[in-house]
C-alpha cells in the first residue's frame, strides 16, 4: 500500500512529477491533491463546509507555496526520492491530505476521525472562523485519538467580545480545548489544553498538551518533559501574572493572553516544549482574533440531585465561578453549604 511508509509514498510521487524541476512538479502534484481532498464527502467534512469553512483558494495558494514549498526547500537528501520522503515524514499535513485524496480516488474508507464532526449552534457564515478545513485536519490528527471525533466553539471574540471575562466563563471547566489565536500581523497560533482549564495559581495540564503554528506554516511544538509548566490561568492578583499562559515560566510564556484582552505574547525557546520559535510575527502581539475550541464529547455534568448538600450553587455555574473569582468574590459561598452528617 502506497501510504505503509514515506518511502512508499515518495516513489509513488515520482511517477506523477514530469517536470525538471523539483519544486514546481511538487506544487503541481500538490495543487491537484489538495483538488481531491476538496471534493471528499463525508458527514464530518460536510459539517464544516455546510458552515463555509471551505478550503478557498487563498488557503490553497498559501498552503502550497508558503507551507509545502517551503518546507520542502528546507529539507535535504541525496537524491530526488529521499528528500521527497524526508518532506513527507516532516510535513503530517501533505501526507493526511495525499492519504485521504487517494482513499477518495480507490474508495478506500477513511478512518471516521481524521476530520472531526462540528457540532456548534453558531453561525459560522455569518461570523466566520479562524480556521479553514487544512487547519482542522492538521490540528485534529495531532490530537489524542480520544478527543478527534468532535469540536463545539465555545468562545469567539468576534462573536462574544474583546472580554476576558466572558472567554473565562465559556472557558473553564469545559473538559480539553483549543485556543486559538491570530495576531495582527495575520499570525496563527495556538494551544491543546489537555484538561479543564481552573483559575489557580499554579500551573496544571501533562505532557499531553502542545503548541502549534497554523500560518504562515503549520508545526507542533510537543512536551519536553523538562517541566510541568503546561497550563496557567489566574486573575485579580497583585504579586502573580493575571491572564492565561501555556508553557514557559511565569512572566515568559510560550503563549500568553493578557487579562488585560488584546494583548499577550510568545517567548522563543520555551523550555517546556520542543525547539519552539516565538509563534507570534513578534515576541509581544496584539490580539486580532481569539476563539476556544472543545473537543471530543462534552465532559459529563455533576448529578444536580437536591440531596448532594456539599455542592453550591458556584459548582453548577462555572461560568459564575470564574466572573467572580475575577472580583475576588470566588468563595463567598461556601458558608452556604450544608454540612454532612458525618462532619457534626
Amino acid at each position: 500500500m502506497v501510504f505503509q511508509d514515506h518511502t512508499s509514498a515518495a516513489q509513488y510521487m515520482l511517477h506523477f512529477l514530469p517536470e525538471p524541476s523539483l519544486v514546481e512538479a511538487v506544487k503541481t502534484y500538490a495543487y491537484h491533491i489538495i483538488n481531491i481532498f476538496h471534493r471528499h464527502k463525508s458527514p464530518a467534512s460536510d459539517s464544516w463546509q455546510s458552515q463555509g469553512v471551505p478550503i478557498s483558494a487563498t488557503t490553497t495558494e498559501k498552503l502550497v507555496s508558503n507551507h509545502f514549498v517551503e518546507s520542502l526547500n528546507a529539507t535535504q537528501g541525496v537524491d530526488n526520492e529521499e528528500r521527497i520522503s524526508k518532506w513527507i515524514e516532516k510535513d503530517k499535513l501533505f501526507y493526511l491530505m495525499q492519504k485521504i485524496a487517494f482513499c477518495y480516488l480507490f474508495h478506500i474508507s477513511i478512518p471516521e476521525d481524521t476530520i472531526p464532526q462540528l457540532t456548534s449552534s453558531f453561525n459560522l457564515k455569518a461570523v466566520p472562523t479562524i480556521l479553514d478545513l487544512c487547519d482542522v485536519l492538521f490540528i485534529n490528527n495531532s490530537l489524542p485519538h480520544d478527543l478527534r471525533s468532535e469540536w463545539a466553539l465555545l468562545f469567539s471574540s468576534q462573536i462574544h467580545g474583546q472580554s476576558f471575562t466572558s472567554m473565562l466563563g465559556k472557558l473553564t471547566n469545559k473538559g480539553p480545548t483549543l485556543i486559538i489565536v491570530e495576531d495582527s500581523h495575520q499570525h496563527v497560533f495556538g494551544g491543546f489544553a489537555s484538561e479543564s482549564w481552573r483559575i489557580g495559581p499554579k500551573f496544571i495540564g501533562d505532557t499531553k498538551c502542545f503548541l502549534f503554528k497554523l500560518r504562515p506554516i503549520s508545526e507542533v511544538y510537543t512536551a519536553t518533559g523538562y517541566n510541568d509548566h503546561h497550563m496557567y490561568l489566574n486573575v485579580n492578583q497583585q504579586t502573580m501574572p493575571n491572564g492565561l499562559g501555556m508553557g514557559g515560566q511565569l512572566q515568559n510564556f510560550g503563549l500568553w493572553i493578557d487579562a488585560d484582552f488584546g494583548k499577550g505574547h510568545s517567548s522563543p525557546g520555551c523550555s517546556t516544549y520542543h525547539r519552539m520559535p516565538s509563534l507570534s510575527a513578534e515576541k509581544d502581539f496584539s490580539l486580532e482574533h481569539m476563539e476556544v475550541w472543545a473537543l471530543g464529547p462534552p465532559p459529563k455534568e455533576d448529578s444536580d440531585d437536591e440531596t448532594d448538600g456539599k455542592r453550591s450553587i458556584l459548582d453548577k455555574d462555572s461560568g459564575a465561578k470564574a466572573i467572580l473569582e475575577m472580583i475576588d468574590r470566588g468563595h463567598h459561598s461556601e458558608g452556604l453549604r450544608e454540612i454532612p452528617d458525618e462532619e457534626y
